[in-house]
Formats: C-alpha cells, structure tokens, sequence
C-alpha cells in the first residue's frame, strides 16, 4: 500500500502521470443572480412573516422553527459564494491564505488518487505554507478557527440581517442554533469523508452516502458541487452534479475504490512509492 506523499501538482516519480482535477470554469452570472434573487426573496418573506408574530408562546415556537429552518437555506448561497470566490479563487486577498490553504487540502493532501487516509484528523495550519498539525492541542485549535469562521460569517450576512428585520428573539435563537450544528457538521462529515471509519454515528446516517459521493465529484471536478451539506447553491447555480463520465472514472477511479484504500495518516500525498 502506499503509504507515503509528494510535492502539489507533480506526477509520479516512475513517469506515471497522476489524474489531475478539472479547474474551476465560468460562471454562469443570471443563474447565479437570479438564483441569489430567489433565496433573498424567500428569506425576507419568512422574515416578514416573523416580524408579524404575535407574542403568544405558540408564535415563539414558530419563530424559533422557522430560525432552524431558514439558516441552512441562507447558508447554502453564502457557502457557494465564498468557496467559489475565496477558497478556489483568490479574490479577496486578505483571505489568500485560505485559497492556498484549500488549494494543498486538493492537490497535495488529497488528491483523487489519495482521497482517504488513517488515524485522527490531521488539519492544515492556516498559513501560506500550510502543513498538517501533529498536536491535539493545535488540531483543537485550527478546528476551533474553522468552526468561529463558519459562525462570523453566519452572524454577519444571517443573524444580523434577521434581528434588524424582526426583532424577534425566538427567531434569533433558531438561527443561531442552526448555524451552530451546520458550522459543526461542516468540520465532522469533511473528517469522515476523507478518514472513513472515524465517525460511525455519521456515516451511519441515510444522508452521508449522497454527501460522500456529491464531495468526491467535487475533487474530480473543482467548479462543480461547492455546497458541502446542502446543495441548494449548486442547484441554484448550475453546479449541481450527480455523476462522473465514465472517462473522469477511468482516470480518478470510483469512490468505492477510494475509501478502499486509506493511505497514510494525513501527511502530504507522493506519487511513486508503495
């Protein structure tokens, strides 16, 4: 087996050329603006509706509800924007770092032809040459980075917006609830899908297979599936797919026979070796 890993974007070292993922392409800006259009709609109608709620504790129900609910259909566009723009396109170049970053976690750490690895996870330091931590206690520490990201973003373009709106303190909570368990989710199903056998409880669930193989099209694929739990983006976008072409499959293999082969313990993937 191999066991060991490489440079980012070399071939093997017996001439073999190793299957590299199709870039990012063009995007398709009146879906993306009417898809963006319909979401907003959506939102600020659930919006108005809350704001309309009387203060009888069956509302308050309701607008704690309807926050679970709508975070994730908020999330979904934010997400699409910001891995399009910010983690495969260094748009932004305060967060460049994170574009290198996602770039390695593609090319260097998990290409197609090393999808899956061993052992506890392993996270890249978030700077401009990113290697994994060995540490638990910095692991800890970058997780805990991810995790307050994901949350910033979703009290600035979510939960702001939404209290501005309705001043409805049941609806806040929901939100913010559901912004928590989707930031967490983030971090713990992108763990299993690269170390499988590491979250049972996860991948036990009847949704984990559709997440598995939507993750898998995205790292033969960098334009297409960039939602990660909920694809209404790439819905809505026309990123959305379901299945590889059976010349990506003869050259990236099927996910089957990726999660077959775990390699390593999250080190840098090299082609060549075994």
């Amino acid at each position: 087996m191999t066991t060991d890993v490489g440079e980012m974007g070399k071939g093997s070292s017996t001439g073999v050329a190793r299957p590299r993922p199709r870039p990012v392409g063009a995007v398709d800006w009146i879906r993306v603006a009417a898809g963006t259009l319909g979401v907003v709609v959506v939102a600020t109608g659930v919006m108005v509706l809350v704001a309309r709620l009387p203060g009888s504790l069956t509302a308050q129900v309701v607008g704690f509800a309807l926050g679970l609910a709508l975070a994730p259909v908020m999330a979904s566009p934010i997400e699409w924007f910001g891995h399009r723009f910010v983690y495969h396109e260094e748009v932004l170049r305060p967060l460049g770092a994170i574009f290198v970053v996602h770039s390695a976690h593609h090319h260097a750490f998990f290409p197609t032809w090393r999808y899956t690895t061993c052992g506890p996870a392993r996270r890249l330091a978030l700077r401009r040459r990113p290697d994994i931590h060995l540490a638990p206690a910095r692991n800890a520490g970058v997780r805990l980075t991810h995790f307050s990201g994901f949350m910033a973003t979703g009290a600035v373009f979510i939960w702001v917006p939404a209290w501005l709106a309705t001043r409805h303190v049941a609806f806040l909570v929901g939100l913010v609830i559901s912004s928590a368990v989707v930031s967490n989710l983030f971090v713990v199903v992108h763990d299993v899908v690269h170390r499988p056998g590491s979250h049972r409880i996860v991948e036990a669930q009847p949704w984990y297979p559709f997440l598995d193989r939507h993750h898998y099209i995205h790292h033969v694929d960098l334009g297409a599936n960039l939602n990660f739990l909920l694809p209404l983006g790439d819905w809505l976008f026309g990123t959305l797919r379901r299945t590889l072409t059976p010349e990506e499959l003869a050259s990236h293999g099927p996910l089957d026979a990726a999660r077959a082969r775990p390699v390593g313990q999250g080190e840098r993937a090299r082609a060549g070796r075994s």
